[in-house]
C-alpha cells in the first residue's frame, strides 16, 4: 500500500519535472537572442533583448539545466523498474546500480540541455 503510494508521488514528481521542462525549453526558445531579426551573429551582442531579463547571466542558465538534469534523473531513477532485494544482506549491488544510473542518466540530461542552451542562447 505504502510502495504504491510512493510510486505514484513519483511519477506525479516526474510529471511536475516534465512540465517544468517543456515550459524551460519554450522559455528559452522565445527569449532567444536569435529570435530578433536584427540578431547578427559573431558580434558580441548575445543576450536578452528584454530589459527584465539582462540580469540572468550564464551561470544561472547552467543552473537550471542542472537543477532539471537532477529532477528528471532522480525520477527517472526512481520510477525504473526495479528488482525486489530478497535478503538482507544484497542491498549494497542494488544501491550501486541505481546510483550509478542516477550518473548516467544525469549525465546524459545534463549534456543534452547544455547542447540546447548553447544552440539557443550562448553562442551568437
Amino acid at each position: 500500500m505504502f510502495s504504491q503510494r510512493l510510486r505514484r508521488f513519483y511519477i506525479v514528481c516526474l510529471g511536475f519535472s516534465l512540465v517544468l521542462l517543456i515550459a524551460g525549453g519554450i522559455f528559452v526558445y522565445q527569449v532567444s537572442p536569435l529570435r530578433d531579426p536584427t540578431f547578427q551573429p559573431n558580434s558580441a551582442n548575445a543576450g536578452s533583448l528584454l530589459p527584465w531579463l539582462r540580469g540572468v547571466t550564464e551561470a544561472h542558465w547552467f543552473l537550471f539545466a542542472n537543477i532539471l538534469a537532477f529532477l528528471l534523473s532522480t525520477n527517472l531513477t526512481l520510477l525504473l523498474p526495479q528488482q525486489r532485494v530478497s535478503t538482507k544482506n544484497n542491498w549494497l549491488p542494488h544501491l550501486r546500480l541505481m546510483i550509478l544510473v542516477w550518473v548516467i542518466l544525469f549525465i546524459i540530461f545534463r549534456f543534452v540541455f547544455i547542447v540546447y542552451l548553447l544552440n539557443e542562447w550562448l553562442i551568437d
